[in-house]
Order: C-alpha cells, then structure tokens, then sequence
C-alpha cells in the first residue's frame, strides 16, 4: 500500500504538508520571529523603541514563510519529499545551531564591511560544517523516513521550547520614557534674513576630499569661494565622539563611562554658552544629525536644538521590518552568506519612523531632499547643522549622487565616488542660495567628522558673508577640530576666547603640537564592555573587532608626519600614549 505521503491525492499533499510544517516553522521561527525580536531586545541601550511593538508583524510574516515553505515542499512526492524534509530540517536546525553556537566572535554592526574572507578558513569550515550536517539529515530522511519523522517533529519542538524559554526569560518591558526625536519637517527650510550652514561629511579626509574634485573642473569652480584648511587635525577616528565634540566643544574621558560622557557634554557650561549665543541672536537652531551619535539620545538637546520633538508611537513599515529581517540573517546565515546581510544600525534607527515626527534625510536620499527645493521662513535667522553619510560605507551614493540601489564594494574609487555625489548635492544646494539671493550673505562650512585610516585629518572649508575668490583659497596652517566652535562664535561676532583659538589665528609654517586620538584594539589591554551599535553576539568583546583603547598620536607637522604615526600604530601597536575604555561604543 502505497504511504500516505507520497500519494498524488489533495489528501496526500495536505499530509505532506502538516509534516513540513514542523521544520519550515522551525526555520521562519528562528529566523523570522526570535532572531528580530531578541536582537532588538537585548540592544534596548540603541534602540529606540520596543521590541514587543514589531511582534505581531513579525508573527504574520513567519505564519506566511511557514506555510509557503511546507505548501513548496508537500508537491515533491516519494523519496524526493522525504529527503527534501529531511534538508528543510537540517537547514533550520543549522540556522539555529549558528546563533547559538558557530558565529564566533564577530563584530558589532557599525556601518563598516563584513568580509567573510578575513578569516577564509574559518568561513569555509563553517560552510562545510552546514553542507555535512544538511546533506546528512537528508540522506538519514530518505532511507530511515518513519524514524526520522519523529524525530524532526521531537527536535522542532524541543528547539521550539528552547528558544521561547529564552526570549521569554531575557524580555524586558517596553520603556514607557518619553522618547524624543530630531525632526526632519523642515530639514531644507532657511531663513530669509541671516543663515549660517555646516554640512559635516562622514569620513572626508582632505585625502579623499582632494581626489573627488580633482577631475571635477565645475565643481572647483563652484567651491571657488572657499577658504579650504587642508591640516587640521582631527581630534578621534570615528563618528562618535567627533561629532559629539564638535557640537559640544567637550573631550571624551576613557576613564568614564560613555554615557556619562553624553550627560556631562550636553550640559556643560560651554556647550550650554554656545547654544544660548545662537537663541540670543535669533537663530533658530536645527540638527539635522543621528541622534545617537551626537548625543545618544536626543532629549540630550533639548533647549539646544529646536527641532527635537516628542515621538508619537512607532509606524511599524515594510522596511523597518525588512531591516530587522537582515539583522537576524545576520545572524544565522553561515559565515560566508552573511555579508548581502550586513546592514548598519544607523539604517535601523533612521527606518524607525514615529508619529508627529519626519525621518531625516542623511543617507542615499540626501540628494533628493535638496532637489526638492530650499525653502525659507521670515521670522528668524538659521542655523543648521547637516550630517551626511558623506566618504563612509555602505557605499550606496554614485559620482553623480544619485543612489546606486545597491551597496558597491568598498574600494578606494566607491569612496571617492560617493563622496563626490555627497558634494553634488551639497552644490546643487549652494546654486539655491545663489538663486535666492541668501549666498553672499550666508556663512557657510563643509567640514568632516573625522578622516580615514590613511589620513585621519579633516578636511575643512569656510565661506564667510561677501568671500569671493578666483580660485579656492588652500591653506596649510596647522589646525584642529578643537577650533571650529571658537570659529563659529567668531563668524557670529562674537568673543571666542573662552573655547581656544580659531582657524584664523594660525598661519602656514606655524609650529603647533595637535593630537588625534585612534581607536583600536590592542592585546593585553582590558576587554571593553560593549554600549553601543547593535551587538548581535555577547556584550563583552574578544578579538580585533571591538574597540579596547584610544592610541594617542602627537604629531607636529603636516598629514604625511600623522600618518608615520598611525603606521607604527598599526604595525608595531605603539603610540605616544595608549588610554584603555571604561566601555566600548564600538
């Protein structure tokens, strides 16, 4: 008599069906609903929301893989289904089995690129370890079927349990804190009287600055009317604390924990000074920025930017759950299939949209926010303040700074490449002011957070009210990020002393000793406890991944004399001073 799941009837096909069900549900559980939600969860320090808010989505979409996968699966018949089930299962099984146990030490989630071939063998292990175990459950399922039957259905269901249990045991409620966010509503709104505009690119080297306007003759020509520092020294080698300190004027401590750091900048007496300076002068304050990187949260800046507004609750859309899926296949694909996968968190947090809030436009859809048109208001002056994703990974930006639909490779070209559409738009912006007559009068800085790993300097360039030049204006005298808010209170007339000295107090062939601060790891240096991008594996770092100390790098001299000392840094792990981390932000 011919078995019940190999029969050609509705019968047979439902039969089949119910069986696949066991390892299909398994593998959209692990993946679908306990990988989001457990991700989320466990990073509730960056994320700003709840998990539980995406459950039930996530329910559905794992009902749906579920019975699409079994409904596949049921129209094989005979020994065909029977070693297909035993794949399906073996898959899931796998896809849990990674999570739990073969992912290793990997790193955090911050933008950078995953490249499995940084540790092929470990990568090609890992793949043969899923192509054994799969091919074996399917062969152990098309000879020994009614045996391996219950036991797909027993280990789906003890799996099942297992992961319930955990996420049940590790939940945490929902933060019923007011949560604020910056307000995008009237990101490309000036004013009609008086503007002063900083667009800080990520990454913008003057190494990579001066590449992508090389072969660019119209852009030169529309940049001609700025002053460009090509030495100043930056003061970290990455986003955070950059951009917290040029927007507070105050340094990290190593020896304290971050989110002190966040506390303590935001309200000290020179960032509160400088914010009240601006309301005192009747600009009306706008950050267009990530919030956490600035500030970690934005209720930081409150009473300093005026566009930090109280979050409705979360519109839960097709691309925040997309961006959650990837997350979780992260996760759980092997080691080689991860890097389609790797998605910053800084994407999570910007798909993450509110009520009464518009998401800001930093990233890929920069540039369409500028086509849309500058747009002015009569009652104050403006001050606003653009960080954009700029020379960073993922390269999603091409050279005419139109989105590419896809992350190209990080090379040095993709680099150049996205910086120079991040610089498109921010000229097709300047031809705006032009045409509203707002760009004589306006003061105007392009500026990065921070360089690249072959040049950790900043690029940086000023336009101040009726600067005009033939040509742009290079300038090597040594300067510092730590003289960028004193330049700004400067170029607002006011007195800039009690934060240091400006770029203009300095002259080419001055002898000054800058420092930049480079974050590493180094060995034989205390672990830092994780508190900042999304961490998919443990809270504790191990390895070259996570961040443990800041070399110090005193140099006096120009970007060649910087780079001698990031190279004994990298190849020899010395510097004039290394500062171990209460935590790791990274």
């Amino acid at each position: 008599m011919k078995n019940a799941y190999s029969e050609k009837s509705v019968k047979g096909w439902l039969s089949r069906a119910l069986l696949a069900a066991a390892p299909a549900g398994l593998l959209a559980f692990t993946v679908v609903f306990v990988g989001p939600l457990d991700i989320l969860n466990s990073n509730r320090a960056y994320v700003p929301f709840s998990a539980g808010k995406l459950a039930l989505p996530l329910l559905g979409v794992t009902l749906l893989v579920t019975l699409a996968l079994a409904a596949l699966l049921a129209l094989a018949r005979g020994r065909a289904y029977k070693a297909l089930l035993g794949a399906l299962f073996g898959a899931a099984l796998m896809l849990y089995l990674q999570g739990l146990l073969l992912n290793g030490h990997l790193a955090s989630l911050d933008g950078s690129a995953f490249d499995w071939r940084d540790d092929a063998a470990g990568a090609i292990g890992n793949l043969a370890i899923w192509i054994a175990a799969v091919a074996a459950c399917a062969v152990l399922s098309a000879l020994f079927f009614d045996t391996a039957r219950l036991g797909v259905l027993v280990l789906c269901a003890a799996a099942f349990v297992s992961q319930s249990a955990g996420l049940i045991a590790a939940w945490q409620p929902a933060d019923e804190s007011l949560n604020y966010q910056l307000d995008g509503s009237r990101q490309m709104e000036l004013s009609s009287r008086s503007n002063f505009i900083v667009i800080t690119f990520d990454q913008m080297s003057p190494l990579v600055f001066e590449q992508a306007i090389a072969d660019d003759p119209q852009m030169q020509e529309s940049l001609k009317d700025f002053e460009y520092f090509n030495n100043m020294s930056a003061e970290y080698s990455l986003t955070f604390p950059s951009l917290c300190f040029l927007m507070t004027h105050e340094r990290y401590d190593t020896t304290k924990p971050t989110l002190d750091y966040f506390d303590r900048a935001w309200s000290s007496d020179g960032c509160e000074n400088f914010y009240d300076t601006l309301h005192r002068q009747n600009y009306e304050v706008k950050m267009c920025v990530e919030a956490n990187y600035a500030a970690y949260d934005a209720a930081h800046m409150l009473g300093k930017a005026d566009n930090v507004v109280e979050a409705g609750a979360l519109r839960v859309n097709g691309r925040l759950i997309a961006d959650v899926l990837e997350l979780s296949l992260f996760r759980y694909c092997p080691v080689m299939l991860k890097t389609p996968f790797c998605i910053s968190t800084g994407q999570v947090a910007a798909d993450a949209h509110y009520e009464n809030v518009e998401p800001l436009r930093l990233a890929a859809d920069y540039y369409d926010a500028v086509k849309e048109g500058v747009t002015t208001q009569d009652e104050k002056n403006c001050f606003a303040w653009y960080h954009v994703d700029g020379a960073h990974f993922p390269f999603t930006v091409g050279y005419d700074g139109l989105p590419l639909g896809y992350e190209a490779e990080e090379t040095t070209e993709n680099r150049v490449a996205q910086l120079h559409g991040y610089l498109l738009a921010a000229v097709d912006f300047l031809d705006q002011l032009k045409a509203l007559g707002l760009y004589d009068d306006a003061t105007i800085i392009l500026s990065a957070d921070h360089g690249f790993y072959d040049c950790f300097q900043a690029a940086f360039l000023i336009k101040q009210p009726g600067q005009s030049f033939e040509t742009m204006k290079v300038n090597a005298a040594p300067v510092a990020q730590e003289d960028i808010m004193a330049t700004i209170l400067y170029s607002l007339g006011e007195e800039p002393s009690d934060y240091g000295t400006t770029v203009y107090d300095w002259s080419e062939g001055d002898s000054r000793d800058r420092s930049t601060n480079i974050w590493i790891y180094l060995d034989g240096y205390p672990e830092a406890p994780w508190i900042g991008n999304i961490n998919q594996w443990e809270t504790v770092a191990h390895g070259m991944n996570r961040y443990n100390v800041f070399g110090v790098l005193n140099y006096n001299g120009d970007r060649e004399a910087l780079w001698e000392k990031e190279l004994l840094l990298y190849y020899s792990h010395t510097a004039d001073e290394i500062l171990p981390l209460y935590d790791s932000f990274y």
